[in-house]
């Protein structure tokens, strides 16, 4: 842990860094004039259900937001992107790979 901010220990695949791109144009259609900045990997679930249950979250911060955030961005796999999680999920994420498969979305494998 550096300055509060956890580490990312784990890599992307192609098709992750595809999957990436994909969220990337959802939000510039969605939001042109607020464009998305960094993408965010974190550790989801429903409240009140199991965490454990739960799954890899991408999703963008977007311009408006980047000087908030500018001081937590860390290169993952030639990807710029802000690691988001605790250190309860930081776990889940240590030494995969985040990969992504059309109709499952992004999860974590062995490498």
């Amino acid at each position: 842990m550096t300055d509060g901010l956890l580490i990312a220990t784990f890599t992307l695949s192609a098709a992750a860094k595809h999957g990436v791109e994909r969220v990337r144009e959802l939000y510039l259609a969605r939001f042109p004039d607020n464009p998305p900045a960094v993408a965010s990997v974190a550790w989801g679930y429903v409240e009140g259900s199991d965490p454990l249950s739960g799954k890899v979250i991408v999703g963008f911060y977007q311009q408006s937001q980047f000087a908030e955030i500018e001081h937590g961005i860390q290169e993952v796999s030639g990807v710029p992107l802000i690691y988001f999680t605790t250190e309860q999920f930081h776990p889940l994420f240590d030494g995969k790979v985040l990969d992504y498969e059309d109709g499952q979305g992004f999860f974590l494998r062995a490498p």
